[in-house]
């Protein structure tokens, strides 16, 4: 998202935002790579030509009860463009962005707060001191609660009114409160210096729980409280978020990383930053955001962009390798690799396509659930093969691993070995036992309604497997065999009975 929010602004210039909603928004679903349930149903309502908030009432109490971090994620593009500008001209076009995917103050605001503390990182020579980006970003209050979706469209103030009848800026100033106190909390979490870890602060704060850890504002403040306590050394900064156990990792690292990258440069990156997927296209977009065109081209009619996306689609079905493909945007683009994929009872096919300006976009698409006992689907493998079910008899195979994807592999190795079941084997997203492979469930995959799979162990201390299990917050039950089951992931349920017992 933040690559198509700097691309429309290169792209339209002061019609970025026209271009956001009409272009960029709709063409990313069909490579996404793990947005949330807000972000994805305003794109759907864009390439439907309806607004975000909708017309009906139950769209529009999703949209404005939308308070996740998926607009503070992606607006780095703005505070680069406004970097030697005011803020109050930054803010207007940072709420115009997040208003596009997400309704609920907590979302405009952490994106606020967020862009406030890129803008004045970025004006601040360094090095950072200990602590200044938390006090800075509290200074500047009166800044980044104005009210600026004030200046809205009527419709939009009107969906806001009936979302909220006691007043949408009641709840704006009810929230900016709640922001304003967890920065003082964060100031004198700091202020305890040694005293006080990060993580303890995130946890404390709801970073870590499923309910709140995606909360715009929450993020916002982390990313700034880690930050402002590992300006000297940055490297710690993201690597604390990244592991952090139950938080929203990879949104939570990249926004710190954002902040240490305004102050600090990406010189302290060295090896990481030369990893990052698409290095050369993002500092590119980032040069580039710094002298952009204020040139406003024609915008594609709303039937034109819905064409530009079925062009996208049948030539991404019929090409094979190599094969070019016009993007929705307008860039080349070409087909680097196939690979038919399955996992959890669905298959899909992923497509590889790099864009002439270098990015990397994976395309699932076929995805469909797979049903024991019907014809398996029939998928494309990467040397243009096809995968076919037949009758004939195959002697010559054998089982080489049962594939179970989890949504924290971590966790599920610590529940396992907890029960004596040490890995035979590990890798860097895998660990397996003999025939079965249990790996890092993708983001994709992780949104799947998926039932979760089993693994039966026998053991002979169930009285000590089950409280261990329980301190270690894995929730389960008793079963009437006298053994028990806990659900150690989304995807993974383990059940337990005890020497000599078989049964389902």
């Amino acid at each position: 998202m933040l690559i198509a929010v700097a691309r429309a602004r290169l792209v339209a210039g002061t019609e970025w935002a026209a271009w956001l909603r009409r272009i960029e928004w709709p063409f990313l679903l069909e490579y996404e790579r793990g947005a949330g349930a807000s972000v994805k149903r305003a794109c759907h309502a864009w390439g439907k030509n309806d607004a975000a908030w909708g017309k009906r009432a139950d769209d529009q109490e999703k949209y404005f009860a939308a308070g996740a971090n998926g607009a503070a994620m992606r607006i780095a593009p703005h505070a680069i463009v406004h970097h030697q500008g005011s803020f109050s001209e930054l803010a207007v076009d940072v709420v115009r962005d997040a208003a596009t995917t997400h309704g609920h103050p907590r979302a405009l605001l952490g994106a606020l707060v967020h862009a406030y503390a890129l803008w004045i990182s970025m004006r601040q020579p360094a090095p950072l001191p200990y602590g200044w980006l938390i006090k800075t970003t509290l200074e500047g209050l009166v800044d980044w609660r104005e009210p600026v979706w004030r200046e809205f469209d009527g419709n939009w103030l009107d969906a806001a009114a009936k979302a909220y009848p006691e007043g949408y800026e009641q709840v704006w100033d009810a929230t900016v409160r709640e922001v304003e106190d967890l920065l003082t909390k964060a100031q004198i979490s700091l202020d305890s210096g040694a005293l006080s870890s990060p993580s303890g602060f995130l946890e404390a704060h709801g970073l870590t729980r499923r309910a709140t850890n995606g909360s715009g504002t929450l993020c916002a403040v982390g990313a700034i409280y880690l930050a402002a306590r590992s300006a000297s050394s940055p490297d710690r900064g993201i690597s604390v978020p990244a592991r952090l156990d139950g938080a929203d990792t990879d949104t939570l690292a990249s926004m710190t990383g954002s902040l240490l990258g305004a102050g600090l440069g990406r010189e302290w990156l060295g090896s990481m930053g030369r990893n990052v997927q698409d290095e050369a296209l993002l500092i590119d977009l980032a040069e580039r955001l710094l002298r952009p065109s204020s040139a406003a081209p024609r915008i594609p009619s709303r039937a034109e962009a819905a064409a530009a996306r079925e062009r996208f689609r049948k030539e991404l079905d019929t090409g094979d390798d190599s094969a070019p493909v016009l993007l929705p945007d307008g860039r080349s683009s070409r087909i680097e690799s196939r690979a038919g994929l399955a996992g959890g009872g669905w298959t899909a096919r992923r497509t590889r396509l790099l864009t002439g300006d270098g990015q990397s976009l994976y395309v699932m698409d076929q995805v469909q659930q797979s049903v024991v006992g019907l014809d398996e689907p029939v998928l494309p493998r990467t040397d243009g093969s096809r995968v076919t079910s037949s009758t004939e008899t195959i002697t010559s195979s054998f089982l080489e691993s049962v594939d179970l994807p989890v949504v924290n592999l971590e966790r599920v190795r610590q529940a396992l070995e907890t029960l004596g079941i040490a890995p035979a084997r590990a890798g860097d997203d895998w660990f397996s036992y003999e025939k079965l492979r249990i790996r890092q469930t993708s983001a994709r995959e992780a949104n799947l309604d998926v039932p979760a799979a089993r693994v039966r162990l026998v053991l002979a201390d169930l009285a000590t497997a089950r409280a261990q299990l329980h301190e270690m917050g894995f929730d389960g039950g008793p079963r009437a065999d006298g053994g028990f089951w806990a659900s150690v992931d989304p995807f993974l349920v383990v059940v337990v009975t005890g020497a000599g017992f078989s049964g389902p």
